[in-house]
């Protein structure tokens, strides 16, 4: 794996640092986990685990927001760095973490929102694909799974794309940016 640095980021809260094995050091936040994210540099981009849990559109929607995307994983170092990322993190996680997962409405197909090239692919081998929103399991090694587009997960947000991608935009009507369970 290349290297990769670690950044953290919390509002309103003060800071522990905590060494990891690795060597890269950690933040761990004191008082309330959905303020804190925790970011990786690697493969180019930043990925960013967001300790606020949302659900699908609204994670799309925060994401688009504070970085460029929901993650899209384009190969097996991506999901290695989500495998680093997830297990340096300080904060508790959801089982399952959005990620920019979508499944066609005309079929069984599924495409990144960023627009990245689905050429790669880690779907747990027991999924059902009956859910159009993905996310990326938390445990090690982390696979891909469809699930409920209401249910409030965290998620992982991705900036520093070198390539120039058509991205799938969504739209919402709500008045309200939190769906309702």
């Amino acid at each position: 794996m290349g290297s990769s640095r670690l950044i953290c980021s919390f509002i309103a809260a003060s800071l522990i640092h905590v060494p990891l094995s690795s060597g890269v050091g950690s933040c761990v936040p004191r008082g309330s986990p959905e303020l804190a994210s925790i970011t990786i540099q690697a493969t180019g981009r930043n990925l960013t685990l967001v300790g606020k849990r949302l659900c699908w559109s609204d994670a799309l929607f925060y994401c688009r927001d504070h970085h460029w995307d929901l993650l899209s994983i384009r190969g097996p170092e991506d999901q290695e760095m989500v495998d680093e990322l997830v297990a340096s993190t300080p904060f508790p996680l959801t089982r399952p973490l959005w990620v920019g997962l979508r499944r066609s409405i005309r079929g069984s197909s599924w495409f990144w929102m960023s627009g990245d090239p689905m050429d790669f692919t880690q779907w747990d081998s027991a999924s059902h694909h009956s859910s159009p929103c993905g996310g990326v399991s938390s445990g090690e090694p982390s696979t891909w799974r469809p699930g409920s587009c209401r249910e409030h997960l965290n998620f992982i947000c991705f900036t520093g794309t070198t390539e120039v991608v058509k991205r799938y935009f969504s739209s919402s009507t709500r008045e309200n940016p939190t769906c309702q369970n």
